[in-house]
């Protein structure tokens, strides 16, 4: 078999050569949250998954989240920031919105004559930067390239609110995507459609519910979004297991965004995954961290030995507005 079975693309190939993670420090457990509606910690797990989260500290900025993932993907690259070509952060955390964060963190981790741009595109940002990454790459405008996603989504929670206070959470995770002989990505599956971008909203925030003194609120329409993407995403792998001509026999690992527990075990159910592909599960452990989630998740199976370097994941990014990206990468 031919473990890279993928098509090389135009130009120069690009393979991920680093990850690193940032989890905050404060760990919240369901007890904390679910005191507050009146609720039990299986009423939580049974509905989303998760059984504790992070909760970012007013010093762990969006900017220090990802600057310490980003020295932890250099760190495992073995390269140092002022290699560094090109960094491209996502988030769709940033209240401030100008100027953009990726200038922010290059400077602070010393990336300084590097290209720098921000990426929106929600819980779909990392694959997308991904994406981006190679094809920066292919066309010769960069040999290593930086993708950082950083989220503090505890910003625009409403505390209040039972259907996002107790899933979003906060992180950040990188990856160097570097030049190489073997192509380390499948071509890309993408898309978007406007039509739904009323599904998860900022709306003013009400000032005698503004404990954090947020200006904006998220108002998340879940059925919506679960009825868009429940069978969306199945098909959505699929079609990215035909670009990379493999079989889900040649697959290693499925890292889907990690939004619910319940989506990710039925889209297993649905692709009829061998037993021996290891599924991401980290919601879990880490909540809903929108782009930052599947650098965590793929942190957290290579913790746990369930993947080694150069087994092949599919990472399956899909987010609000709404956006997804899916594409099977071969891991640092």
């Amino acid at each position: 078999m031919n473990r890279y079975p993928w098509p090389k693309p135009r130009g120069r190939a690009g393979e991920m050569t680093g990850l690193g993670v940032y989890r905050p420090r404060r760990v919240v457990e369901n007890a904390e949250i679910a005191a507050r509606f009146g609720i039990d910690d299986e009423w939580i797990v049974s509905r989303t998954g998760v059984r504790r989260r992070r909760h970012a500290a007013a010093d762990e900025t969006l900017v220090h989240m990802g600057s310490e993932a980003a020295r932890a993907a250099l760190a495992q690259a073995g390269l140092a920031a002022s290699e560094v070509d090109f960094l491209l952060l996502a988030t769709m955390t940033n209240t401030r919105q100008v100027p953009a964060l990726a200038p922010l963190v290059a400077r602070r981790i010393g990336a300084d004559h590097a290209g720098a741009s921000d990426l929106q595109a929600a819980c779909a940002g990392f694959v997308y930067g991904l994406a981006h990454a190679s094809g920066l790459i292919a066309a010769g405008s960069a040999t290593h390239v930086l993708v950082v996603a950083t989220e503090r989504l505890t910003d625009i929670t409403d505390p209040l609110d039972r259907d996002t206070a107790v899933i979003l959470a906060d992180g950040a995770g990188a990856a160097v995507v570097s030049a190489c002989e073997e192509p380390g990505f499948s071509p890309v599956v993408w898309g978007a459609d406007g039509a739904a971008e009323e599904s998860f909203v900022l709306v003013p925030a009400p000032p005698e519910r503004n404990p954090t003194g947020s200006q904006q609120f998220v108002r998340m329409h879940g059925r919506d979004l679960a009825r868009r993407f429940g069978p969306l995403m199945p098909e959505v792998a699929r079609k990215v297991m035909t670009a990379a001509q493999m079989t889900w026999e040649d697959l290693d690992a499925l890292v889907p965004h990690q939004a619910n527990l319940r989506f990710i075990r039925e889209w297993r159910l649905a692709l009829e995954l061998p037993d021996r592909v290891a599924l991401a599960t980290s919601i879990t452990e880490d909540g809903n961290t929108s782009a930052a989630s599947i650098p965590l998740a793929l942190d957290s199976l290579m913790a746990a030995k369930a993947v080694r370097p150069g087994d092949r994941a599919l990472l399956l990014g899909f987010g609000v507005g709404i956006t997804w990206a899916g594409l099977v990468a071969r891991l640092p």
